[in-house]
């Protein structure tokens, strides 16, 4: 009878071991939001329109991100968000350069907002999806493009 208990107790555990899911790091979550296509639909820098900047796009894939500006231009790195932060940061680390830009972001579907600066400048991480005349970050709104349009 003893015998049968201590089975009995040990199938019940591996069953209880297998059913609990393995706890997730909330930024791989949170990546999967942002993972796919971006195109910059509006932009403002220093309190004013910054429509130098529409059409370009974004590409994250897991914790890489590729950046094609409207000129055409390209940027490739990691990502690294910290969503537990209000508002959510984000970093695009670029590869080669070791350039960062420190953003905060917002994302939902449709739309991916940011507000950044290069990092080591004299500007701290933005705090607002603001800019006025005596800020130097730079406000993105983002749409996500159809995953026909990625590949373009």
């Amino acid at each position: 009878m003893r015998m049968l208990s201590r089975r009995v107790a040990i199938a019940l555990m591996s069953c209880l071991c297998v059913a609990v899911p393995a706890a997730q790091d909330p930024s791989t979550e949170e990546l999967k939001k942002l993972e796919g296509g971006w195109i910059v639909v509006a932009a403002e820098q220093r309190g004013k329109p910054f429509d130098a900047i529409r059409g370009g796009g974004l590409l994250i894939e897991g914790r890489t991100f590729l950046l094609r500006t409207a000129a055409k231009n390209e940027f490739k790195g990691e990502v690294r968000i910290d969503p537990s932060k209000s508002p959510k940061q984000l970093d695009f680390i670029h590869a080669g350069t070791g350039v960062v830009w420190q953003a905060i972001y917002s994302v939902d579907e449709e739309t991916f907002r940011l507000n950044y600066v290069e990092a080591g400048g004299r500007d701290p991480r933005p705090t607002l999806f603001a800019t006025s005349s005596e800020s130097a970050g730079i406000v993105i709104v983002m749409n996500r493009l159809a995953k026909s349009d990625e590949a373009r």
